[in-house]
């Protein structure tokens, strides 16, 4: 456990380093934009108290500066405010989580049109579900996200699939603490600026 702590806080250490260096890099950016993605979960964590935490996304997406600019590929860094609806089964009072996340998004384009992509993020959020796992309140959402980014011709706008795994907890600020795991199914629209 102690080494997945530290783990995560090293990640997290170094996601705020190289987003210093992408608010440098904001000015010169050209390759903007800003989407909508839906997250559906396709793997949820059986809680300790029988019913399964299955997290519904509503996320919203903006990059704001291209690290590799001028390059062939892009490492975007990104901000994700996101909405998540979280169902229980069996059923049980739906709950909710809200909070932005950070992160970099590595672009390796196969074509003009279609792209490859890896992101890593994290940041601030707030549950509402009590688990015997996870305490409510404040927390924090790391992610790690691997698909495909398409344009639709001259339109500017462009279709992602991803398929990302999120792992939620509070730094052990509040216990429980033993965190939430989830994989979901991306799916969504960005449209450049």
């Amino acid at each position: 456990m102690f080494s997945l702590t530290v783990n995560i806080i090293s990640m997290r250490l170094l996601i705020a380093i190289l987003l210093c260096f992408g608010f440098f890099a904001a000015p010169a950016q050209v390759k903007k934009s800003v989407g909508v993605h839906l997250g559906i979960p396709i793997i949820h964590e059986k809680l300790a108290e029988g019913r399964k935490y299955k997290p519904f996304q509503l996320l919203f997406y903006y990059n704001f500066a291209d690290l590799l600019k001028g390059k062939k590929n892009d490492l975007f860094v990104y901000l994700e405010p996101q909405l998540v609806w979280v169902h229980f089964s069996p059923k049980a009072k739906g709950e909710f989580e809200f909070g932005a996340n950070l992160g970099l998004e590595y672009r390796l384009h196969l074509s003009e049109n279609s792209s490859l992509t890896a992101a890593i993020g994290s940041g601030p959020h707030f549950i509402t579900a009590t688990t015997k796992q996870q305490a409510k309140g404040f927390i924090f959402s790391d992610n790690f996200t691997a698909g495909m980014h398409r344009r639709l011709g001259n339109s500017g706008l462009s279709l992602d699939l991803k398929c990302r795994f999120r792992h939620i907890s509070n730094a052990n600020f509040k216990q429980p603490n033993k965190g939430i795991d989830s994989w979901f199914l991306l799916a969504g629209l960005t449209k450049e600026l």
